[in-house]
């Protein structure tokens, strides 16, 4: 993980995915609010850079590089550390 931002209205994870042959590609996943992120236990240091994360997202379509949290979880409550 590079950075994870917590301003309103939403939060944001800048993700670095390393591709098969190497290469890196920053994501920008979007979350939710940071207040909903509250309730469920998280706050601005919950995430720090270098963390590594698994996650389960919907990815925006065509060639955008970034994506939302699954819809039946708040934000990035399916986000884990590994």
């Amino acid at each position: 993980m590079q950075e994870f931002k917590y301003t309103s209205p939403h939060t944001f994870i800048l993700l670095e995915v390393k591709a098969q042959d190497g290469s890196i590609t920053v994501w920008n996943l979007e979350g939710v609010t940071p207040s909903a992120l509250a309730r469920e236990g998280w706050s601005s240091k919950s995430l720090k850079a270098g963390d590594e994360l698994k996650m389960t997202i919907a990815p925006f379509a065509a060639a955008r590089r970034g994506a939302r949290g699954p819809r039946r979880a708040p934000g990035f409550a399916m986000a884990k550390k590994s």
